[in-house]
């Protein structure tokens, strides 16, 4: 592979565009297979009043929509789609293959494959299990978690596996997630599942009752 090779990067005349940018950065993929010979890199594409601080990664294949703030360190995997008006907050780490919505938080780490629909704050870590470490790094697929939309996963929690966090759902600091979280439901602790309307805590219903408000019936 010839080292000066770099994606192409398609940017908006009206992106921002901060300091020490790692931009075009190839997959591993791409890198093992360039060592047979030149190969071409999956475009880069910025969209309409992007703003991309400083020491951040952009990786081959990445998308990002209008209006998307990405702040100082973080990195975008190979192939990640990030939707409009959509922040990624400091140091957050973004592997491959993810697909971010529109108006979403995102924080932390997120592994390969997830899915975070619109509107969601994911301040936690999205990982895949990984119990089978005996094999290749490349041998194992294993599935990722899916957080639906309008949910929240808050700071310090851990989300693991092919779980589904449901629509209007809220994990709490510091819980850990495997298995599915039913929408307007709040986890705590290791798996504790509790329905919104049981829920004590005067923030949280404030937060259920204007979800409520946007879809409406569901939550009642």
């Amino acid at each position: 592979m010839d080292t000066n090779d770099k994606a192409p990067f398609l940017v908006d005349p009206s992106a921002f565009l901060g300091d020490f940018l790692a931009i075009g950065v190839p997959s591993e993929e791409s890198v093992l297979k360039g060592r047979e010979g030149h190969i071409d890199l999956s475009p880069i594409t910025v969209g309409p009043n992007c703003i991309i601080k400083n020491f951040v990664t952009l990786s081959e294949g990445a998308s990002l929509a209008a209006n998307v703030v990405v702040e100082d360190y973080c990195r975008i995997g190979p192939n990640a789609r990030i939707g409009p008006r959509t922040r990624l907050i400091y140091g957050a780490y973004i592997c491959d293959d993810v697909t971010i919505g529109a108006d979403c938080r995102v924080a932390g780490f997120v592994c390969d494959d997830v899915t975070i629909e619109d509107s969601c704050t994911v301040m936690g870590q999205l990982v895949h299990p990984y119990n089978q470490p005996q094999r290749g790094w490349w041998d194992v697929d294993e599935p990722a978690p899916s957080i639906r939309h309008h949910s929240v996963v808050a700071f310090s929690s851990t989300v693991i596996g092919g779980v589904t966090i449901g629509p209007y759902a809220y994990v709490t600091a510091g819980t850990i997630v495997t298995k599915d979280v039913p929408s307007w439901h709040v986890a705590v602790g290791c798996n504790r599942l509790i329905p919104w309307h049981e829920w004590a805590g005067r923030p949280l219903r404030d937060l259920f009752a204007h979800w409520a408000s946007l879809d409406r019936g569901v939550g009642t």
